[in-house]
């Protein structure tokens, strides 16, 4: 049958003249995949005698390299279904084949392809000519593993997940799944979540299906029953997933055992007035329980670790003071005294304890904890974080050589990361930087004591910087909450924050997030160190030595924080420096030109109301050249670089203990 196309819709069709040899040359040239014709020789070589423009695309060959060529050894051809010689039989015997293959281009990429063959044979019925036809599906083997990664990630997840079509089909039924309702997926995939589970509704499912379309999510408790005849009480979780054009795709759910729970709450429902008080109490504790640990999140975390500074400061400098009067007290009277300082200490590390059990989010799922490299972790991942947050945003990083290992789930520490990544990636849309950074850390007994939960000795610090949109107070307030996001309906489940602080505290550490609109976010985690991991630091000595003749610098200190600053200024006046305060920048000048000596150092911070840290430190040092400067905050150097802080000193990251604050400031003044 002669092909035919409408050339005019007066003339009608005409017939295309395949016999032509341009029209045939330009018709094959224009079919997008690659089309080889092979000459079969009597050695079993394939000696090309055709290769269109597609094949040229594809393989990176031109047609004056590739004619004349052996096809398998110049594409470098193997066939995922079985060996070569083995298709190569097959079209000979058959006259056609079909399947998988994997070709390399000139360059050395692997090519995977879909492909046939079909052979014609001469008059006494040997092969002749082959003909290749090939489709790259390359990308297409790449959005598979793709999806097979997130899919993997879902399955870490302690909570059973399920993912249903819009006919309302299980498409997606992970471990927990399985665990909590003892079904495997193979006995799921296809039917209905109701039918399966024999679910009691407190609505109508319809309903709750109008709900979801509508608003994007549902949540109630619903009655399950599992394979083995057991009822279950679960806390239920419900997301639409849509389509391209935003229409309902199908639903995404996750489930909770909460049986224990509402079988107390019947009880207490049953009870006396005393059990009726009881209930309420406990609703108290678990509202208090979400509340703090919505504190923990960015800013508020930030005061929390400040206050506990501040009270581990001033226990440092009573033990100093009392060290000072040692011979000028009763010794009783002195080491009384010593006890009650202890005390303090102690009272303000039960407290960082008594905060870390109430922030605490209980997860159910079980890790294989090992000492792991959080190194490793991140260079095998970069290249599945590279492909994470897209080509627009640049990824850097700052590994510490020699890192210490801590001890928790490789698996899971990845997770950490691809859920930061993703989150980065969503917080800048036209592009930025995204940075990971690990470092050893020894703590000092009063630097443990900022972090709850944790003790002096060696730890290892990630740290994961962006320079996106930032969070306003209100969301980083509630950033680690389960549930909680800001993403449009059926863009995110509010997990993502929420397994990270759970991954972090399951394996002893302790995270924080700092972040402001416009600057960024920075995610810290600390890890206790095991194995060869580096011994705590000495501790700092209070005394400042200089050469003689030399006066004791002057330290200009600025930071809106009143208890922050009074505990800076006495470390620093104990260690013999003259000290200078102000609560802002107005204030600072002020002192400034009211000082008639010299100044030689600025300790500001860098997010102050009135003025910011280098507004000042731009006005004073035109004031006073010979001036030096350190910076201190909560955030990263790249997120405040990135929301227009370009800081031009040391920045000593908030919050410092009083070995890391002399430290830098020794070094900065040249009297270490």
């Amino acid at each position: 049958m002669t092909p035919r196309f409408v050339t005019d819709p007066d003339e009608g069709d005409v017939p295309l003249a395949l016999d032509d040899p341009w029209t045939s040359a330009t018709f094959l040239d224009l079919v997008p995949c690659a089309l080889i014709e092979m000459h079969v020789r009597p050695d079993g070589r394939r000696e090309i005698t055709y290769f269109n423009r597609g094949a040229e695309e594809m393989f990176g060959f031109s047609r004056a390299e590739a004619l004349g060529a052996d096809a398998v050894t110049l594409l470098r051809s193997t066939i995922q279904s079985g060996a070569v010689d083995s298709a190569r039989e097959t079209v000979d015997r058959t006259g056609y084949w079909e399947g998988d293959a994997i070709n390399y281009t000139k360059d050395g990429r692997a090519v995977h392809t879909v492909a046939r063959v079909a052979a014609r044979r001469n008059a006494a019925g040997q092969p002749e000519t082959q003909i290749l036809a090939a489709r790259d599906v390359t990308a297409e083997r790449g959005l598979r593993a793709r999806l097979a990664e997130q899919a993997a990630l879902l399955e870490l997840a302690p909570d059973a997940i399920i993912a249903c079509d819009a006919e309302g089909h299980i498409t997606f039924w992970n471990e927990a799944a399985a665990l909590t309702y003892g079904y495997t997926r193979d006995e799921v995939l296809g039917r209905s979540p109701s039918a399966v589970l024999r679910t009691r509704y407190p609505i109508p499912r319809e309903e709750i299906e109008s709900i979801v379309a509508a608003a994007g999510t549902w949540e109630g408790d619903l009655e399950q029953t599992t394979k083995d005849g057991r009822r279950l009480v679960v806390a239920s979780k419900w997301g639409a997933l849509r389509d391209d054009d935003g229409g309902l795709a199908g639903l995404l759910r996750i489930d909770r055992d909460a049986t224990e729970r509402l079988a107390l709450q019947q009880a207490r429902e049953r009870a006396s007035a005393e059990a009726e008080r009881v209930r309420l109490s406990q609703r108290l504790v678990r509202a208090q329980r979400l509340e703090s640990l919505g504190q923990l999140a960015g800013g508020i975390a930030h005061d929390f670790n400040n206050l506990l500074a501040v009270i581990a400061g001033y226990a440092t400098v009573l033990t100093g003071s009392l060290d000072d009067l040692e011979g000028m007290l009763p010794a009783a009277t002195r080491e009384a005294l010593l006890e009650d300082v202890t005390e303090i200490a102690r009272a303000a590390q039960r407290a960082g304890d008594l905060t870390h059990q109430l922030l605490a989010f209980a997860r159910q799922e079980s890790v294989r904890a090992e000492p792991v490299s959080m190194n490793e972790v991140i260079t095998d991942l970069l290249e599945l974080l590279a492909r994470t947050i897209g080509e627009h945003v640049q990824l850097e990083t700052m590994l510490a050589p020699d890192l210490d290992r801590v001890l928790a789930d490789e698996g899971q520490l990845g997770q950490v990361l691809v859920n930061l990544a993703v989150n980065a990636r969503d917080a800048m849309p036209d592009g930025g930087t995204l940075v990971v950074e690990t470092a050893n850390v020894g703590l000092l007994e009063h630097d443990a004591r900022e972090h709850a939960g944790l003790r002096a000795g060696p730890h290892v610090q990630l740290r994961v910087t962006d320079t996106g949109t930032g969070m306003a107070p209100d969301v980083l307030e509630h950033a680690f909450d389960p549930f909680f996001t800001t993403k449009a309906s059926g863009e995110g489940t509010g997990l993502g924050l929420a397994t990270v602080y759970g991954i972090v505290t399951q394996a002893g550490g302790r995270a924080a997030l700092y972040s402001e609109p416009g600057r960024g976010t920075t995610f810290s985690a600390i890890f206790p160190a095991v194995h060869g991991a580096r011994p705590a630091p000495e501790a700092v000595g209070t005394a400042l030595v200089l050469p003689a003749g030399r006066h004791a610098p002057t330290v200009l200190l600025v930071e809106d924080q009143p208890a922050l600053r009074a505990v800076t200024a006495r470390l620093l006046g104990r260690a013999g420096y003259n000290v200078l305060t102000a609560a802002s920048g107005p204030d600072a000048l002020a002192l400034a030109e009211a000082t008639a000596g010299r100044i030689d150092l600025l300790l500001t911070d860098v997010v102050m109301p009135d003025m910011l840290g280098q507004q000042l430190a731009v006005l004073l040092r035109e004031r006073r050249p010979e001036i030096r400067i350190i910076f201190t905050s909560g955030f990263a150097r790249p997120a405040l670089e990135h929301g227009g802080h370009q800081l031009e000193g040391p920045l000593l990251q908030k919050p410092f203990s009083a070995g890391e604050l002399l430290a830098q400031v020794a070094e900065t003044l040249d009297v270490a």
